[in-house]
């Protein structure tokens, strides 16, 4: 193999390893952004849990009210019943109709807030499914990303051995290149200073020559 194919080869290693990182890097992200989702799901669910919980304080508290204004409805009634004097029936009666009133407001409340609640309740039941789909899909995202991870890492430990060897067999054939170049260049000009220096002595000799 040539230096320029050992170049090339060397080159495709390091675009390979390039390669192989990027996708590497690239798995990180998915997992990320599923830890993210599922971070959320958990906020949305404590959220939904904590409004479930406050509402259903409330629908007790109203319950429990309703119950006592009804038993003053009855309390009302029997006095109603029991009264001797028109204007003992007209107290009993207006303090009946005023406890009518209160519970039936109570009870609308309570109607609403039931539907509240229900709402809330299904938004709950929802974010609970998605956490369980989301884990799911975590879980599995997981065994594929570790199985990808495992397989890019097996061909990155390749391809820089691969790489290293190459490294390590052009340097030599460089070195002798080298000292090849080196021997010849010496080689030529050993071989060219003697002429030269002939030559140079040549016109002085015949100088002393004609002297003599």
């Amino acid at each position: 193999m040539s230096d320029i194919q050992s170049l090339l080869a060397l080159q495709n290693d390091d675009l390979a390893i390039h390669d192989l990182e990027t996708r590497l890097a690239a798995l990180e992200p998915r997992i990320r952004e599923l830890d993210a989702r599922r971070q959320r799901i958990v906020d949305t669910i404590e959220r939904q849990s904590g409004m479930v919980a406050g509402e259903e304080k409330k629908q007790a508290f109203l319950r429990d009210k309703i119950q006592e204004h009804r038993g003053l409805i009855d309390r009302n009634q029997a006095q109603l019943d029991a009264v001797k004097t028109m204007r003992q029936a007209t107290a009993a009666a207006a303090q009946m109709e005023q406890a009518k009133k209160i519970v039936a407001g109570e009870e609308s409340d309570l109607l609403a807030l039931s539907r509240k609640l229900e709402e809330l309740r299904g938004v709950l039941t929802a974010a609970k499914k998605d956490l369980e789909a989301c884990e799911a899909e975590q879980a599995a995202a997981r065994t594929e990303v570790a199985a990808e991870r495992a397989t890019i890492d097996g061909a990155l430990r390749r391809r820089r051995r691969g790489g290293r060897r190459r490294r390590r067999r052009s340097r030599p054939r460089s070195a002798r290149a080298m000292t090849g170049s080196a021997t010849r260049s010496a080689s030529s000009w050993s071989c060219r200073s003697p002429r030269s220096r002939a030559a140079r002595a040549t016109p002085r000799s015949r100088c002393s020559a004609g002297m003599r």
